[in-house]
């Protein structure tokens, strides 16, 4: 018989059988299963099956029991379908000793056959044929408390909390274990579900005092109900019972930061670490608080779980991570190359390289990796980087090339990346193929709004300024209370003398739509000022600039006061804007405009 640990192998590796001890061990279950049926049902009269053995198998048949009890035998059929379920786990064909048990066992009712099906299911993470089977065995040992526990661990992950604890209750009355401390975490995800499990979670760890694992998972629905003090004092309870249940000092630690004792928590476990240096869980809990707190620790005691665990690429990006943020780079690149090595967190081990390989000027690595990002977190964030990376290397065709390719391998996404492209384009000062490649996606998407606000504005852009009121015009037409485009395109009339009051009449619906918006009341002092109402101009554009240090808003307001006479405080505006933003351009054509000489460096030097 092929074994089939119980539910966490460290490794799915199968010692190979010979056919004879194979045959033993397969007669050895089917004949304890039957006994079992016989058992059961001590009044039915076993039936006649047929005394042969298929000619391939060469099969004896099965030797007479020396019992006074009558053995019921499986149909041959049965017989068969399970032997070939041992020769496919012995082969490691797990999924078709998995079929053949499944089927067996709903169809033999046989708790032996329904305990080696949960078993295998359970081995192979095949959830709803584990939580069936293990279903099948509870309900048919009901006096077996491992039957329970399986069925109680099954329910749990299946999400069905209330019937998994009326099998945890068989299984601890049974003198079993069972995992309250899982059902517990499940539960607490759900507030409402926490407030509706707690009596239950009470009434058994009043009635099993001295299980550790019932009182904690009852610390654990305290804790999620915000009732420290009283889940601290069981906690430590079960400390003082079993101490060596290292869960209770581990959700100890989690109490005491959640009640801001912090640096209690640590010293825990400290201590804890130094007297179990092999328990993980342990060494990470410590190593997570101490980023915080002690970055170089931290490393360290990463440094020492990924010695002790080799293959988990969890920890081992941890640790890549703080060596990268840290600027140890030599040491995160072989840990990213390990990840790939391992065929574990890929994309994000792609995305640092390509980060590295940034930093030291490689940029055709850079590429390489950045193209290797799959859907996730980093996508857009990689490929923005790499096509910035393709666009200053000159390297168009290639960017080009990429967003073919993924618009062809998103669909669905394909306006976002004709947006990327154009805002790529745009950004380097290529007005006229950003705008020809807007056009081209209207083509496809007529009624993408992002796209026609895109083309409005590359075309203010490029001087068409027809063009984008027809746009922006277009877009009031859907959505008239739209604050943004009301607000643009009042902005852009106040360049026009002869509408000043249809700018008006734009950014006054606009900022009533949007009271806050620093953005929209620029506009409104900017048009106040084009309108001669200075003081007016000058109390919303205060009123801009503190909610938001921008440097148009500061160009507005300087100008605004110099006109007004007031140019002590203008260059005063103007200085801080330029230092807020040292490359605008703005601010330096205002004061041109006006005919301002004086230098604000000098401004600065005289005062």
């Amino acid at each position: 018989m092929f074994p089939v640990p119980h539910p966490n192998p460290a490794a799915r590796s199968v010692s190979p059988l010979s056919r004879k001890s194979l045959i033993a061990a397969a007669l050895s279950l089917l004949l304890g299963a039957c006994a079992q049926q016989q058992a059961q049902a001590p009044d039915q009269a076993p039936p006649q099956e047929p005394q042969q053995a298929t000619p391939q198998e060469n099969v004896a048949p099965v030797p007479a029991v020396a019992n006074e009890t009558a053995v019921r035998a499986f149909p041959i059929d049965t017989f068969y379908t399970l032997l070939v379920a041992e020769v496919a786990g012995n082969r490691e064909q797990y999924d078709v000793a998995l079929a053949n048990y499944f089927h067996q066992a709903e169809r033999t009712q046989d708790a032996g056959v329904a305990a080696r099906a949960t078993r295998i299911a359970r081995f192979l993470n095949a959830r709803r044929a584990a939580l069936r089977s293990a279903r099948l065995w509870a309900e048919l040992e009901p006096e077996d408390p491992e039957a329970q526990l399986a069925a109680t661990a099954e329910l749990t992950l299946a999400g069905d909390l209330a019937t998994a604890l009326v099998h945890a209750k068989k299984a601890l009355a049974l003198g079993g274990d069972a995992p309250l401390q899982s059902l517990a975490a499940t539960a607490v995800s759900n507030r409402e579900l926490t407030e509706q499990m707690m009596p239950e979670f009470r009434r058994l760890a009043e009635k099993y005092p001295t299980n550790g694992e019932v009182v904690l998972a009852y610390a654990m629905m305290l804790r999620a109900s915000e009732q420290y003090p009283q889940a601290l004092a069981l906690v430590r309870r079960v400390q003082e019972q079993h101490p060596r249940l290292l869960d209770a000092p581990l959700l100890e630690t989690h109490l005491l930061v959640d009640m801001d004792k912090r640096q209690e928590a640590i010293h825990l476990l400290e201590k804890l670490v130094s007297i179990y240096p092999q328990e993980s869980r342990l060494r990470l809990q410590y190593a997570r608080l101490l980023i915080r707190e002690d970055l170089a620790l931290a490393q360290q005691q990463f440094a020492e779980l990924v010695k002790q665990n080799p293959r988990d690429g969890n920890l081992i990006l941890s640790l890549a991570l703080i060596r990268y943020e840290t600027d140890h780079i030599d040491e995160a690149k072989p840990l990213f190359e390990r990840l790939l090595t391992l065929e574990q967190h890929q994309s994000a081990a792609h995305f640092y390289l390509a980060g590295i390989a940034e930093k030291e000027k490689d940029i055709p690595t850079a590429v390489a990796h950045y193209r290797k990002v799959e859907p996730g977190n980093d996508y857009v964030e990689a490929i923005t980087r790499g096509t910035e990376l393709l666009a200053v290397s000159g390297q168009s065709d290639d960017n080009r090339a990429w967003f073919v390719e993924l618009r062809q391998r998103h669909p669905q996404q394909e306006e976002h990346f004709y947006l990327m492209e154009a805002e790529l384009l745009r950004k380097n000062d290529l007005h006229q193929q950003a705008l020809k490649l807007v056009d081209q996606a209207l083509e496809k998407h007529s009624d993408s709004g992002r796209l026609i606000y895109t083309q409005a504005l590359l075309n203010d852009k490029l001087g068409n300024g027809a063009a984008f009121e027809q746009g922006m015009r277009k877009l009031l037409e859907r959505d008239p209370d739209n604050a943004t485009i009301l607000n643009a395109l009042g902005y852009k009339l106040i360049d026009d003398e002869s509408r000043h009051d249809e700018a008006l009449q734009l950014i006054s619906k606009a900022l009533e739509l949007r009271p806050d918006d620093a953005a929209i009341i620029d506009s409104m002092g900017w048009i106040q000022y084009r309108l001669g109402n200075h003081n007016e101009a000058v109390k919303y554009l205060q009123e801009a600039l503190e909610k938001l240090p921008d440097h148009e808003i500061a160009a507005h307001l300087g100008e605004v006061l110099w006109v007004q006479g007031n140019r002590e405080k203008a260059m005063e505006v103007w200085q801080q804007g330029m230092k807020n933003n040292p490359q605008s351009t703005i601010i330096p054509a205002a004061m041109k405009r006006l005919q301002i000489n004086e230098s604000l460096e000098q401004h600065a030097s005289d005062n």
